[in-house]
């Protein structure tokens, strides 16, 4: 808590007017496909899919969730030598509820085989503390790009997203620390508009984001 309130009143030593005066909105490109892979779903599962369009909506808070209040990691690196496996896990700092009227949808368009729109989250006095926590001098920015299987339908955009964050921290970390940690946690936020794309049967998702490396946890012996 004490890291967090110091980092706020950095940022709030950088934060000049002519910041505060910038955009009020976010807004991200969000898409979902209209059908699934033939096969990709079991019976159960297919009698359990929701709709696309709130599909669409659901995806639209998940990534606006990322950009305005950031998401909370943890990732365990591989290691051969002591027979560790690799372990990722993210999660939202802040959920953006359903029905959140600052969280809207334009430019909806149902164009085969997807389904499209604008995701725009108005920013508000209730945000600005984020805001310029993330402002932060002492977060670094980093690109990451991940993939997931196609047939892993809406959940593969979401596993995408988590390795692109994945592979962002990774390589961010390496910069930092010659030996393989044990553990990294911390916090990162999405930034500008995030780029999901398919490729060779793949999602693929191409980030930028801030790092917030909270904990670097080294081996205490070999």
């Amino acid at each position: 808590m004490k890291r967090f309130f110091l980092i706020l009143i950095l940022a709030l030593l950088s934060f000049s007017s002519t910041e505060a005066e910038t955009s009020r909105e976010k807004r991200a490109p969000i898409w979902v496909y209209l059908e699934t892979v033939p096969g990709s779903l079991t019976a159960e599962q297919l009698k359990s899919k929701i709709p696309p369009i709130q599909e669409l909506n659901n995806m639209a808070r998940f990534i606006m969730g990322g950009m305005v209040y950031g998401w909370k990691f943890s990732y365990t690196p591989s290691d051969l030598t002591r027979k560790v496996t690799e372990y990722f896990e993210l999660s939202p700092i802040k959920e953006i509820e359903t029905g959140d009227p600052r969280l809207s949808i334009s430019e909806l368009t149902p164009e085969y085989p997807r389904l499209s729109c604008t995701a725009i989250f108005t920013l508000d006095d209730s945000v600005k503390r984020w805001e310029l926590y993330w402002s932060s001098v002492l977060f670094k920015s980093a690109n990451g790009r991940g993939y997931a299987e196609r047939t892993e339908e809406v959940e593969g955009i979401h596993k995408a997203y988590a390795d692109a964050v994945r592979d962002a921290v990774r390589s961010y970390a390496r910069k930092l620390e010659k030996n393989k940690p044990k553990e990294i946690r911390g916090e990162v936020l999405l930034r500008d508009e995030p780029r999901l794309f398919t490729d060779g049967g793949q999602f693929v998702a191409d980030i930028k984001v801030f790092i917030n490396m909270q904990e670097l946890i080294p081996y205490t012996t070999f």
